[in-house]
């Protein structure tokens, strides 16, 4: 498979308005599991992907939810409007308390370099990793620079998941479009793989 198939312009980011109790810096796979308790169908859609919550750090080592802060939803576009009923519920994630408020769609837009914050290493090596990386992208028929970042742990359902940052740069148009909207390796419900464009 390559990139640029019909994915891309029928893949969408969803953003909820976010307010309530601070959250643990680790929180995907609690947001996962809240996300699945408020609406079990979620389960069912092997496109969603769940970006970890972006608020400021506590001196406690937590995240406060601030006016911008957003729940945001990599989807297809035909599944968004199963997630509006969510707009005004509550759901707790690990043990706080939050709102999700209006949801407004934002197309996808084109970046020719794109950053991950997290993508899952099968290994916990970085050098595999990096081998790792050069094979998944020329599979999908993306040959390009990246530089490989930070290393991180995240809790995952039977332990900790290991991942490393990723940066792509010189992408043409629908190479970045369809790497936002299909991702990069497993566990994109958890944070994982999910592309934003990088200025």
């Amino acid at each position: 498979m390559t990139v640029g198939s019909a994915a891309d312009s029928a893949s969408v980011d969803l953003a909820f308005a976010l307010t309530g109790e601070p959250l643990p810096h680790d929180h995907s796979l609690a947001l996962w599991n809240a996300l699945l308790r408020a609406a079990p169908a979620l389960a069912e859609d092997d496109s969603l992907a769940v970006l970890p919550v972006r608020a400021a750090s506590s001196g406690d080592g937590r995240l406060v939810l601030q006016r911008h802060s957003r729940l945001l939803l990599r989807l297809a576009t035909s599944h968004v409007d199963g997630l509006l009923a969510l707009c005004g519920t509550q759901i707790e994630i690990a043990g706080a308390r939050v709102s999700l408020g209006d949801a407004k769609t934002r197309p996808l837009a084109h970046y020719a370099t794109l950053y991950a914050h997290r993508v899952a290493a099968e290994q916990d090596d970085e050098a595999e990793f990096v081998r790792q990386a050069t094979r998944d992208l020329e599979r999908l028929g993306v040959r390009t620079e990246f530089i490989v970042g930070k290393r991180t742990l995240t809790r995952g359902p039977e332990g900790p998941l290991a991942g490393f940052s990723l940066m792509l740069a010189d992408l043409a148009p629908r190479q970045s479009l369809a790497l936002q909207a299909s991702g990069l390796g497993a566990h994109r419900r958890l944070g994982f793989g999910i592309f934003v464009g990088h200025k």
